[in-house]
């Protein structure tokens, strides 16, 4: 159980929609795509923080500005205090990565006029 993220978009693919399932991969947020277990995990938590303030009973137009405010608040607070709890590989924060990923693959698709809007499924 968890909360999973998606970034829609205009002229979006099948095989992009594809690629955002991969078994609930933390990693994948360049492709549109968010994983945060409630298990006590912290990507929820970071989840909770990217996306605060926002009703997720209904899609969400990506508001570029927000998105980058939360993140910064995650970059100065989660994910310095609790680095060694979020998912990395051979010294590589994979999973810090991937919301940095997610939030810049968000702004590329406003700045293309691609009219971003994120689904919240938990």
């Amino acid at each position: 159980m968890g909360a999973d993220i998606y970034l829609i978009w205009d002229g979006i693919t099948k095989k992009d929609k594809e690629n955002q399932c991969k078994g609930f991969d933390i990693t994948i947020g360049r492709l549109g795509y968010l994983r945060g277990a409630y298990n006590e995990h912290v990507g929820y938590d970071a989840i909770m923080i990217l996306f605060a303030d926002i009703n997720w009973e209904k899609e969400w137009k990506v508001d570029i500005n927000l998105l980058k405010a939360n993140l910064e608040k995650l970059e100065k607070g989660l994910f310095i205090e609790r680095t060694e709890d979020f998912y990395s590989k051979n010294g590589k924060q994979l999973e810090i990565q991937s919301y940095r990923d997610f939030v810049k693959f968000a702004e590329e698709l406003v700045k293309e006029g691609k009219n971003p809007i994120v689904i919240f499924s938990y």
